[in-house]
């Protein structure tokens, strides 16, 4: 297992950029990739690379964070595998003034084949899809995350 957090607010570069932690505060020794572990990840890497190695094939991804903007409108933040959002996973909201604040979560069981690897990255979604009108997307605002925690465990299941 392995969760990492930011605490400091954290001013994304755009509203497509992944977030970066700073800080790992929990780390089991399977959580790395020597001696056949299943993870590949140090900080200031937005990376999350996982390795099947004969496991289950099985992952819990668990992320929380309070995001705010310095603009009013619409953020969003999403989970990436393999560079492709996973939609399940967007989660948007719409802040009504410059540096208000809203929390959003979300967990995903992720598969890993046993003999494969996946990359994933938590970063922000640079549209969505408007309720109302479908076909004519939101385009993003600029998120700050502040507060974020990002857990990634194999599952047993």
């Amino acid at each position: 297992m392995i969760q990492t957090i930011i605490n400091e607010p954290l001013v994304l570069a755009s509203n497509s950029s992944p977030i970066v932690y700073d800080t790992t505060n929990i780390r089991t020794r399977c959580a790395f990739c020597c001696n056949g572990g299943w993870l590949d990840y140090e900080n200031g890497n937005p990376i999350f690379k996982v390795f099947g190695n004969n496991y289950n094939g099985y992952y819990n991804a668990n992320f929380s964070a309070t995001i705010s903007s310095a603009t009013a409108g619409v953020v969003a933040i999403g989970l990436y595998e393999d560079g492709v959002l996973l939609p399940d996973t967007v989660r948007a909201v719409t802040l009504d003034a410059a540096d208000d604040y809203e929390t959003i979560s979300f967990n995903r069981k992720i598969r890993v084949c046993p003999r494969g690897t996946t990359s994933l990255t938590i970063q922000s979604v640079p549209s969505v899809i408007t309720p109302t009108t479908p076909a004519t997307p939101i385009t993003t605002q600029i998120p700050i995350i502040t507060n974020a925690t990002f857990n990634l465990s194999r599952s047993n299941n």
